[in-house]
């Protein structure tokens, strides 16, 4: 269980000048930059109607099923038009975990020196994907938000349908039960990108997060042609995650994302709906 800390006098001002919590906003940015709810809103969509006729007459182009190693996808996250942090996806390299050849894969979502002012955050996520299965073996969680400090693992055990979590700060030991297929927020989000996705159909698995597993639904909505600035136009299916996942995104808000039609399935740009505001994610890098 998290605790709870104050966040100190310009937290306090910035939470009477909006109205709302800020730590729930800058958690907000946060989640929504980690890859399982990579999104884009359709009030943001741009699409030009005589485009997608003529995107409805060209094929799909198959996703690729392997993960590419050095895949590095960096996007610019903004609150109601305002420039709030960066999300980060990097696909270090290919490794052995728990006897397993797994992708390690690294996300990291940060406020920029701005908002890092008055709450900084910094998360880093690291998910070994099963190079075969796109299954999570296992996670690792180092959490900076505010005064908050965690870092935590968790391990899955497919064969015996077991998960461990242990802290690495308090040393703190669990094991809980899971189901299979499993998992993490990361490998999800990869494993959604090699689906063969269409329109109006959907794919569905099981997340697995606080040791409770989830139900993840991920409607394929339609092709749309995506506009982002200074990279051009895009031939993107629209989907929507829909999850009983625990946590802000399920109680606060919707997801989209524009997957690039192309081997990679690549997020071009992604908005998270909120009570608060839109939150936009628009891709600025990818090698």
């Amino acid at each position: 269980m998290r605790e709870k800390i104050p966040l100190g006098a310009n937290a306090a001002c910035v939470n009477r000048a909006f109205g709302v919590s800020f730590p729930s906003i800058a958690q907000i940015v946060m989640a929504y930059v980690l890859p399982t709810f990579f999104i884009s809103a359709t009030v943001c969509a741009e699409t030009n109607f005589s485009a997608k006729r003529e995107l409805e007459s060209t094929p799909l182009i198959e996703p690729a099923q392997v993960i590419p190693v050095g895949e590095h996808l960096v996007y610019e996250v903004s609150w109601i038009g305002v420039p709030v942090g960066v999300g980060q996806l990097d696909v270090k390299e290919k490794e052995t975990f728990n006897g397993r050849e797994a992708y390690h894969i690294v996300a990291v979502a940060a406020t920029n020196d701005f908002l890092s002012k008055i709450y900084p955050v910094r998360d880093e996520v690291h998910s070994w994907v099963d190079a075969s299965t796109l299954q999570s073996l296992g996670s690792q969680k180092k959490v900076s938000e505010g005064f908050y400090r965690a870092d935590e693992r968790v391990t899955y055990d497919e064969a015996a349908q077991k998960g461990r979590y242990e802290s690495m700060r308090s040393g703190e030991k669990k094991e809980f039960d899971i189901s299979v297929p499993v998992h993490d927020a990361i490998s999800a989000f990869y494993w959604v990108r090699r689906q063969p996705l269409t329109p109006d159909r959907s794919a569905r698995t099981t997340v697995n997060n606080g040791e409770k597993d989830y139900a993840l639904e991920v409607d394929v909505l339609r092709r749309e042609t995506k506009e982002v600035r200074g990279r051009g136009r895009y031939d993107t299916l629209l989907i929507e995650p829909k999850s009983r996942y625990q946590g802000i995104l399920d109680k606060r808000g919707r997801v989209w994302v524009h997957l690039n039609n192309d081997a990679s399935r690549t997020p071009v740009m992604v908005t998270f709906r909120t009570p608060f505001g839109p939150i936009v994610g628009v891709l600025r890098d990818e090698k």
